[in-house]
């Protein structure tokens, strides 16, 4: 399901929801209004779960998994179990309606050097084409189609590489570590996985939750490994009778200020409120991260596409030159 389908999906279910329609004619409203095939079948999916008397959470878990990810688990979870269900869609309405416009921002960024770097393909061919032309020999368009499939290759490698590399980064803390490195993007994927930890926990202390399942429900939704690793470690701590803030402390994962944050709300009794402050706060962080990286990543990309035409032309006034000299020689 696209990300601006589960924004439209979890409004429509918040809005709905907080007006105190019951879920079922809530969905029953939604399946009339002609959805996506996507948010279809979430919908039957969820229905038939309520009609075999599963609760929402393990309903969205059998029959809607190919469409939900582990946030969308824990936020419902969460919601159902606290009674504001309503508010764990509106948060994820939220959340898909800033990731969605985050990607587009990005992908609307890379627009430029994108032509850039086809005109650098194909315009440095034409005079080629032309003088063909003028000399009645055929025309080779070997020098334009291979380029531009290698750059397309190239292109969707590195696509498949980052899909494959951040869903390993989602559960292994060593690649989750080494991603986080990576400039501007680093940023982006520190922020969005803390404010996914935080809303998540900050949902489930509302849900009454004990704090070893707050620990570890908040780490699996992240979507980090190092925020994963760290909050089994934490909650493993927690059980054995350590604090919550001495349990993050103790482990490798958490920022200091993080923890220094959540050790002072931990002693005035406002961790639930605490948490809502970084989830709110890491959001707004992680886009601002985003616009940085489609500031400068575009930046980069247009570095390379004017390294590119740059050789392309050299090495086309290098063959001329050298054609003219060995015409001159032969003279």
């Amino acid at each position: 399901m696209k990300l601006s389908e589960k924004a439209l999906l979890y409004r429509e279910l918040a809005k709905l929801v907080g007006a105190n329609f019951h879920l079922d004619r809530s969905i029953e409203l939604l399946l009339k209004q002609k959805p996506s095939h996507a948010r279809r079948s979430w919908l039957q999916g969820l229905q038939t779960g309520l009609k075999e008397g599963k609760t929402i959470a393990a309903s969205i878990t059998e029959h809607c998994g190919d469409f939900s990810d582990t946030l969308e688990f824990a936020l419902i979870d969460a919601g159902e179990r606290s009674g504001r269900l309503g508010d764990a869609f509106s948060h994820l309405s939220r959340y898909f309606e800033a990731w969605h416009m985050a990607v587009k921002q990005a992908l609307g960024a890379m627009i430029y050097p994108l032509v850039l770097a086809h005109l650098g393909v194909i315009l440095p061919e034409l005079p080629t084409m032309v003088t063909a032309t003028m000399e009645d020999r055929p025309l080779s368009y070997g020098g334009i189609f291979l380029p531009l499939a290698i750059l397309w290759l190239v292109l969707l490698s590195l696509f498949l590489l980052w899909r494959w590399l951040a869903r390993l980064g989602a559960a292994s803390a060593a690649v989750d570590r080494w991603l986080l490195h990576i400039p501007l993007i680093g940023s982006v994927r520190r922020h969005w996985a803390l404010a996914r930890f935080s809303q998540v926990f900050y949902a489930s202390l509302l849900a009454s939750m004990r704090m070893t399942e707050c620990m570890q429900l908040a780490g699996g939704a992240s979507h980090s490994g190092m925020l994963r690793r760290a909050s089994e470690d934490a909650a493993r701590r927690i059980a054995a009778g350590a604090t919550i803030s001495g349990a993050m402390a103790d482990v490798h994962g958490f920022p200091d200020v993080f923890v220094d944050g959540i050790a002072t709300a931990e002693e005035s009794g406002t961790l639930d409120h605490e948490m809502n402050r970084w989830a709110a706060a890491e959001t707004i962080e992680a886009g601002d991260a985003v616009q940085r990286a489609a500031q400068w990543l575009p930046k980069i990309a247009y570095a390379f596409a004017v390294i590119y035409v740059t050789y392309r032309i050299i090495t086309l006034m290098t063959g001329y030159f050298s054609g003219v000299t060995r015409l001159m020689e032969g003279v």
